[in-house]
């Protein structure tokens, strides 16, 4: 995973794929620090580790996020600070173009999966179709597939479609 900073510069990502008006990312949320403005996109923000965090903005309740595998969303275009929890955190997002591009963002367990989905392994040990793939693992699913794992797998499904 090639780490970049953050379009704001007070934190660090790494993104897993990027295409026309959409984003999959990895985040360090690392002390408290202003969210880079993405006017014009949606956000889905997953907790994977840590104590969890607060968004506060400036005219909305905040954002808390404190279970692990928990997607949140929210206007990337809305002022946001974050506060940790407790310590450090790590997050999966999931940007799209408003207007032009959607997505989803479903924690669950192994199971079915569908052509064009994201599988990002956030605990455990998971298999699709002979590949075997750890936390921080992506995979990106090219026919209907059956995703099997350990007794403590939890994966994120995330899908991009035009809007």
């Amino acid at each position: 995973m090639r780490e970049t900073p953050w379009a704001n510069g007070a934190g660090r990502k790494a993104d897993i794929a990027t295409g026309e008006g959409w984003t999959l990312a990895f985040a360090w949320l690392e002390g408290t620090a202003a969210f880079s403005d993405y006017r014009g996109f949606t956000r889905t923000i997953t907790l994977v580790e840590g104590d969890g965090f607060a968004l506060g903005f400036a005219d909305r309740p905040a954002l808390v996020v404190a279970r692990v595998g928990e997607p949140a969303t929210f206007d990337g275009g809305w002022p946001a600070v974050c506060r940790l929890l407790g310590g450090p955190c790590f997050v999966l997002n999931a940007y799209s173009a408003q207007g032009r591009m959607r997505h989803a963002v479903r924690v669950e367990a192994p199971g079915a999966v569908s052509a064009g989905d994201f599988v990002v392994v956030l605990r455990g040990q998971v298999w699709v179709g002979g590949l075997s793939a750890a936390p921080r693992d992506t995979l990106r699913i090219s026919a209907p597939a059956a995703v099997s794992g350990s007794a403590d797998a939890l994966i994120a499904v995330v899908r991009f479609d035009p809007a």
